[in-house]
Order: structure tokens, then C-alpha cells, then sequence
């Protein structure tokens, strides 16, 4: 171009960038909007894992409920104590540790457990109570011991293969073991002559057999095996000579069997 000079010039370009529709993105800034994505979907899963965990370890999965059936003469209380599942988490109670100290349990021949999670956990505990062997009466209240020896408070309503009136002194003590001589007794006593269920005790003679002619036979207990078979067979061979002798007999005592001896009526 010429000027009016005749001087040639050219025109400045014009500096500016053109503009365009599409604007080019670097690689940095398209890693940091990848990050940034992923972190949110981070932190999302991370707050959906602690509501899941909070959840799992709230009221929603401990053992609030707890039933018991079959529990004659045990508290329900005891029972729900010993097996330690009020409370425990659904999937960490250990119900075979529980069934075993429901078995343990005085008055208790076998336990099972049972626990189900239908919106809450809940458990149950089925009780075969042990049966009774004997039932001791007293002026100081009732119990009973079982095959096992353990003595428990009875109820008006049991009924028990054998009924001990005990005439001076208290009955065994609940909770406790019955002593193994008196237990021993009790079941020979119960296996030899099963006709006869009511007998006498008291700690002077142990336990004593009312025969039908009103004798006392004082059997004591058995410190051995077969100790009460040796003692009524040798009972029932005096009682037959002193009655072929017409003697009149009170009391018969056979608790030494190499030195039984007899008090008469006169």
C-alpha cells in the first residue's frame, strides 16, 4: 500500500488471537477433574460402609428378646443369667457355649438354643427339666434333688419317685450337692424295692424304711456299691426270726451290718 507520500507501508497484524469455538484442555487440569470424581465416589462408598457398620452393630442385631420353655421349677431368670446371650450380637453369640451352661444349671437334664433374625434377633432356649428322685419334706419348706444329686426349692405340685421325711434337723440345701453316700442310697433304695416310696431321715440314723408291722429299719446310707442291698437283705432275714420269736420290735438298725442290733416295743 502507498501512502500520499509514495512511501510503501504495511498495515500492523492485527495481534489478537482468533477466537474459536473449542478451547484446548491440558493434561493436568483433566487429571485433577478425574481425581476430584473419584474422590467423591470415595468418599459416598466410605459414608454408605460407616452407616452399613453402624447399623450392623446397633440394637437392630443385639439379642433383646430372650424366651424360655420348659423351665418346671427353674426360674426363667436364672436360666436367661446363665446362658449370656441378652444382649450379644446376633452372629458372635456362641449358643453352644449357652446351651452348655443352661445344662450346667441345677434342675436342668438338657438345653437347646435356638435364635433367629427377623428384623430384630431373638432367641429361645428349650429346658427338659432333670426329673426328681426325691422329694425331702420338712417343717423348714421343701426341695427336691434329682439323679444328679443337685437339691432344689420344690413346688406344691411336684411329684418325685421317693418322699423323705425328715424328722429332726433341716432338709439338704438348695443349690448345693447332695452328699454321694445319701444319693447312692437314695437310688439303690429306688431300684431294689420301687413299691416302697416313703421313708423316714433324720442325721442320727440317716434313712430309716417303715415296714408294714410299723418296724423302723435303720438303713443309714451307703458308703459303697450295693451297700443298701446287703443291709435289706439282711433286714428282711432278722425281721423274719424275731417274728417266728413273737418278739415285739420297735426298731431294727442295720446301718453296721456286722453289728445289727434291734430295741423292742415293751
Amino acid at each position: 500500500m502507498v501512502d500520499e507520500m509514495g512511501m510503501r507501508y504495511r498495515p500492523r497484524r492485527d495481534r489478537r488471537q482468533p477466537r474459536t469455538r473449542f478451547e484446548a484442555t491440558s493434561p493436568s487440569h483433566a487429571r485433577g477433574r478425574r481425581i476430584g470424581k473419584r474422590g467423591l465416589i470415595f468418599g459416598l462408598s466410605l459414608l454408605g460402609l460407616i452407616a452399613a457398620l453402624r447399623w450392623y452393630s446397633g440394637p437392630d442385631w443385639r439379642i433383646e428378646s430372650v424366651a424360655v420353655q420348659g423351665n418346671e421349677g427353674i426360674p426363667a431368670e436364672v436360666i436367661i443369667a446363665a446362658s449370656n446371650l441378652q444382649g450379644a450380637h446376633f452372629h458372635f453369640a456362641d449358643l453352644d457355649a449357652a446351651a452348655r451352661a443352661v445344662d450346667a444349671l441345677a434342675g436342668v437334664e438338657a438345653a437347646t438354643v435356638v435364635c433367629r433374625w427377623e428384623g430384630r434377633a431373638t432367641c429361645a432356649i428349650t429346658v427338659r427339666p432333670a426329673q426328681p428322685l426325691a422329694l425331702w419334706q420338712s417343717q423348714y419348706g421343701n426341695v427336691w434333688n434329682d439323679e444328679a444329686g443337685n437339691v432344689q426349692v420344690a413346688h406344691e405340685s411336684l411329684s418325685a419317685r421317693l418322699v423323705i421325711q425328715v424328722e429332726e434337723g433341716r432338709p439338704p440345701l438348695p443349690g448345693a450337692q447332695l452328699d454321694p453316700r445319701l444319693l447312692r442310697a437314695l437310688r439303690e433304695l429306688a431300684a431294689l424295692q420301687p413299691e416302697v416310696t416313703r421313708y423316714v431321715y433324720s442325721p442320727r440314723f440317716g434313712l430309716m424304711w417303715v415296714t408294714p408291722q410299723r418296724w423302723r429299719v435303720r438303713l443309714g446310707d451307703a458308703p459303697y456299691d450295693g451297700a443298701m442291698q446287703q443291709k435289706l437283705g439282711l433286714a428282711r432275714a432278722l425281721q423274719a426270726q424275731l417274728m417266728t420269736q413273737g418278739r415285739r420290735i420297735k426298731a431294727l438298725d442295720v446301718r453296721f451290718p456286722e453289728a445289727p442290733y434291734y430295741e423292742t416295743a415293751d
